[in-house]
């Protein structure tokens, strides 16, 4: 387990929750952070799964070593599943995956519990879809405008 109490050997319950609040395989999906269980999940649900992970990955899906905005994707995913943020995500973060999503795309995960600091770096390029608090974090589905 985690600091936070969750389990390591399985995808995080609140990017298995907000599935129903997504776009529907086969999605092009770009998986940010994570422990790799959310991408096989993803994966085993019929997404078409992309995962960005510096160190490489576990070599079961496609793999890009490198930082969300390091890469301009040029709009080609329809999702984008931060698997894991421990702090309110960077405007420069929010924009990188804004970039990596086509118009109407979908930004999905589990942020920190402040509402106004991360509705402050979305706001600019993403209208809020779902936020629902479950314990310290919002279970969060933005879409690009």
């Amino acid at each position: 387990m985690n600091a936070s109490g969750a389990r390591l050997d399985r995808p995080s319950p609140e990017v298995l929750r907000l599935l129903p609040h997504v776009q529907p395989p086969p999605a092009k999906v770009l998986v940010v952070g994570g422990s790799g269980h959310e991408a096989r999940a993803l994966d085993a649900r019929g997404y078409d799964v992309t995962v960005l992970d510096t160190s490489g990955g576990d070599g079961v899906l496609p793999v890009l070593a490198v930082e969300l905005g390091a890469t301009d994707f040029g709009g080609r995913f329809d999702l984008v599943c931060q698997a894991a943020s421990p702090r309110v995500p960077t405007a420069a973060h929010v924009a990188a995956a804004a970039r990596a999503l086509r118009p109407g795309g979908q930004l999905f995960g589990a942020f920190p519990s402040d509402a106004s600091a991360l509705l402050h770096v979305v706001s600019p390029h993403f209208d809020v879809v779902r936020s629902v608090p479950v314990g310290d974090v919002l279970e969060v589905v933005l879409r690009r405008r």
